[in-house]
């Protein structure tokens, strides 16, 4: 306890106590505590999320959602995640979807009942939440550095050793990266799977084709505390190339080099990669034949405005193959002139990194970003039609940036909100 002194009126000056905050709940704890019960169990109670899918809304209509609320169309969403596991299964691949479009464990089981091998996720905090929630077979697609950041990694590989299936692979692309986790892994008496990126045309993280990526593979190979899980090849630059048939192209040129390269120089040193992973959502049906033994599509299970308008089989300028499942639903809250209104969803809801926001519903209106908080509504006629109170839905026009701007995702089914999930890994980049 510490003693401060305050002064209550005038020169009246009195001795109070003061208590420490930890210590107040430490006191508290006991009195919430059901009978015949310990703290310690109220903890492991607390801790829901392993097992329930989501909180129940016992049929709240939509409408009763405060705004800028984010939903996903659930009856869509779950088509969409049926329609790319049995392309996945087609093409004779495994599905281990990118749960950065999501962040969300809940709908990370969800996929993995569907049929997919595991999870990938961009950043080891997404990795954290994933596995303190169940998962357990995860790739992390980004490398990492920095002391801090491997004792993280390794600790987390061995509290998933605890589970004998666990799976836990590291993406790399550099010796430095061999040298700190192997070293690190030996010290926790763990060996860490690494998974080596390699460079497709996006001239981001990767080690290019050729000599670099044999030595880099033999010694991965040959240094105690990692283990060679495979090769990483994503073309995230071509994903939203538009026309269907010159994406593939593209896609497919970016990567048949390494696939000739694994055959005539990692293959005969016995070298070949179990694992060849990459492909997303507008390039997945790219590598029919390549090589890849599986896909990390993940926007797919919501799409968005930018993904809609790529083409796909059957149409080049509009893809249909997957359906817009997440929105955006906010309120009117100024009509300052006929043919512009305001909304309370600016850039802190919807991100404008691939372009405006698409207004659901209704023809001839245009949504322009107002700033932090405001969206502006402009008619391309003389008014909009839009009143103060009134709803307006809108599909983002990137799924993974606007889902990153909400702590609750709600699933509605028919105008109901029939599941509210927290997102968990929001704001998880570290």
């Amino acid at each position: 306890l510490t003693p401060v002194s305050k002064t209550v009126s005038g020169s009246d000056t009195r001795t109070t106590t003061q208590i420490p905050i930890t210590m107040f709940f430490l006191r508290l704890l006991p009195l919430l505590a059901p009978k015949n019960r310990c703290c310690k169990h109220i903890y492991h109670q607390a801790r829901p999320l392993r097992q329930q899918s989501g909180t129940n809304n016992d049929t709240m209509d939509v409408n009763q959602l405060d705004t800028p609320a984010l939903i996903v169309d659930l009856e869509r969403m779950k088509r969409n995640l049926t329609t790319m596991q049995t392309c996945a299964n087609e093409l004779n691949v495994s599905l281990r979807p990118h749960t950065k479009a999501h962040k969300i464990p809940q709908i990370a089981q969800m996929q993995i009942s569907a049929g997919a091998r595991g999870i990938c996720v961009a950043k080891l905090g997404e990795a954290e939440v994933m596995a303190q929630n169940g998962l357990d077979d995860i790739l992390i697609t980004t490398p990492i550095a920095g002391e801090r950041k491997i004792n993280r990694l390794v600790a987390l590989r061995r509290r998933l050793q605890q589970h004998p299936r666990a799976k836990l692979i590291q993406v790399i692309d550099h010796p430095t990266h061999v040298a700190a986790i192997a070293a690190a892994a030996r010290r926790a008496g763990v060996t860490v799977d690494v998974m080596i990126e390699v460079e497709s045309g996006q001239c981001r993280c990767g080690v290019a084709v050729g000599e670099d990526l044999t030595e880099l593979v033999r010694l991965v190979c040959s240094t105690d505390g990692v283990r060679y899980a495979g090769l990483q090849a994503y073309s995230g630059h071509l994903q939203l190339v538009r026309g269907y048939d010159a994406r593939h192209a593209r896609a497919r040129a970016a990567v048949v080099g390494l696939f000739d390269f694994i055959d005539s120089h990692l293959e005969p040193e016995g070298l070949a990669p179990p694992i060849v992973s990459g492909g997303g959502t507008g390039t997945f049906g790219a590598y029919q034949g390549l090589g890849f033994t599986e896909i990390q599509a993940g926007s797919y299970l919501f799409m968005d405005a930018a993904y809609e308008a790529i083409g796909d089989g059957n149409d080049a300028t509009k893809n249909e193959e997957f359906e817009v499942a997440l929105k955006v639903v906010s309120t009117v809250i100024s009509t300052p002139s006929e043919n512009r209104a305001v909304v309370d969803a600016g850039m802190k809801c919807l991100s404008i990194d691939l372009g405006m926001p698409k207004i659901e519903g209704v023809e001839g209106l245009r949504y322009q970003s107002g700033g932090d908080e405001h969206g502006i509504i402009h008619s391309d006629g003389e008014r909009t039609g839009l009143t103060i109170g009134q709803r307006v839905t809108m599909i983002p026009s990137h799924c993974d940036t606007t889902l990153n701007n909400f702590d609750t995702l709600h699933a509605v089914k028919n105008g109901v909100v029939v599941e509210s999930w927290p997102i968990l890994g929001r704001g998880r980049s570290d």
